[in-house]
């Protein structure tokens, strides 16, 4: 009987292996042709399924004046996909006890007005809490930028609207930075990506300072375009520092796979914790929420449930199916790209799922 169990797990092994390899090397082929279709310079794709990666593969160039390629080390910018490394922060200090969901937001804060009473952690990570964008000095320091949102008034009440915005998501970054006393950057790095393996990425901290940008170095960078006239330019969008809870952050390839890998893995938090919160949605007024309880963006197509983000909206495209264990992550460097590349992909090992492989770009 044993003899028998390990010849059926050794068969079906086998199978998974070379279904593996087909669809890897199906994925090649259509990342390659699309990448053709539309002038895209760079990608770098993982799959990763139950604490494996099982591919991780990487086309293009990183940068078109040196014709430097794209490897597993590539640092690309992960956009508004920043985000999810600020729910797996939050996520963690919520199982370490450190805040929690519902607590108000005026308990880490001094002097809160009136009308963030019933403005809750749930609220900025939900994109439900009604606070309005900052048009000022994108150079301001985050304390600045909080004092001037506390004198604005809110688009709508707490938990009774939703509107994808930055400015809940810099709330919660300075929340977090006084709970751990340190700056959000740092904070990232000792709890989150350092933790995870994830060795490469980091926030450029991009300033003004008179008439110079200053930048700090982040090895093998990627340089983001777009067509322009039928012309590549180079482009790079600002993060002020104040919103890098909500993007900025630059990844590789090989960092995207360990963060997967480390949450499959109960590294910082166990399956059993996280799943109700990047899975689950609470009713946001009269209809359910957008985001998931963690923040992250829900799909559900023929009965299977996925969540992640883009970002970009292109250059930065993830998707966790937790009932599969898959995770697809798709980086590019093209700033025209619209996310759907890891969706796509999704369908060539989940055949439950409908192909959308029509790639498309915008004008920008």
């Amino acid at each position: 009987m044993l003899l028998i169990l390990i010849s059926t797990l050794n068969v079906l092994v086998c199978h998974a292996q070379k279904n593996d390899k087909k669809c890897n090397a199906d994925v090649d082929e259509f990342v390659k042709r699309k990448m053709k279709e539309l002038a895209i310079p760079g990608m770098a794709v993982a799959v990763v399924r139950n604490g494996q990666t099982i591919k991780v593969a990487t086309y293009g160039v990183a940068n078109i004046e040196w014709n430097t390629k794209v490897t597993r080390h590539t640092n690309f910018q992960l956009a508004s996909s920043t985000k999810l490394l600020t729910s797996t922060l939050l996520l963690k200090a919520v199982y370490e006890g450190k805040i929690k969901l519902d607590d108000a937001v005026s308990t880490y804060l001094n002097d809160s007005p009136a009308i963030w009473q019933k403005l809750r952690i749930k609220h900025l990570i939900s994109h439900s809490s009604g606070i309005r964008n900052f048009d000022g000095d994108p150079y301001a320091a985050t304390a600045a930028v909080v004092t001037a949102l506390k004198d604005s008034t809110l688009e709508y009440e707490p938990g009774q609207g939703q509107h994808y915005a930055q400015f809940d998501f810099m709330l919660l970054g300075y929340i977090l930075e006084k709970i751990y006393q340190k700056p959000f950057p740092q904070l990232v790095h000792d709890e989150v990506t350092a933790p995870l393996g994830m060795r490469d990425g980091a926030f450029d901290m991009e300033i003004k300072t008179g008439g110079f940008m200053r930048t700090e170095c982040i090895l093998e960078k990627a340089t983001t375009y777009y067509d322009l006239n039928g012309r590549m330019m180079a482009y790079k969008f600002i993060y002020p520092q104040y919103t890098y809870t909500a993007g900025g952050y630059f990844a590789s390839i090989d960092d995207m796979a360990s963060w997967a890998v480390g949450l499959d893995r109960d590294v910082l938090f166990p399956a059993g914790f996280a799943q109700p919160l990047i899975y689950g949605q609470d009713s946001i007024g009269a209809k359910k929420s957008e985001f998931s309880r963690a923040g992250w963006a829900l799909e559900t197509e023929n009965g299977i449930t996925y969540a992640g983000h883009s970002g970009g909206p292109g250059l930065g495209d993830v998707w966790r199916f937790p009932a599969r264990g898959y995770t697809f992550i798709v980086l590019a460097n093209d700033g025209e790209l619209l996310p759907g590349f890891a969706r796509a992909i999704a369908s060539f090992y989940l055949k439950e799922l409908p192909a959308k492989t029509g790639i498309r770009k915008f004008e920008r």
